[in-house]
């Protein structure tokens, strides 16, 4: 998938990121289960959360295949955005990271 996205975009290199929403809930059980409401039918159960978390995450990952592999759209909405940007040049031995940091919305903090 990545050399069919470089031959589409050229030399250009671009990185697409998705931000897929996941509500994981705990169940009378004590188990967790975890869905994302823009993937139509994904669940998947864990033990903890973090374990909800990762069998969502790899989920995800499979759900995206399958769209690619048939050749269906992204179903782009409240609950999955998608970002594109170029990618800066690296320098040689250098390591590119990206973090991603949520937060309360700026009423929380009483700041206006």
């Amino acid at each position: 998938m990545f050399q069919r996205l470089m031959t589409l975009l050229g030399r250009r290199r671009v990185e697409l990121r998705l931000s897929v929403t996941v509500v994981v809930e705990k169940e009378e059980d004590g188990t967790y289960h975890a869905f994302c409401p823009g993937l139509k039918g994904l669940h998947v159960p864990g033990d903890t959360i973090n374990d909800a978390l990762q069998n969502a995450t790899e989920a995800i990952k499979v759900y995206l295949d399958s769209l690619a592999q048939h050749g269906d759209p992204l179903p782009v909405g409240p609950n999955l955005t998608l970002e594109q940007r170029e990618i800066p040049e690296i320098p040689e031995g250098a390591l590119l990271h990206h973090i991603t940091v949520g937060c309360h919305s700026p009423g929380t903090y009483g700041i206006s």
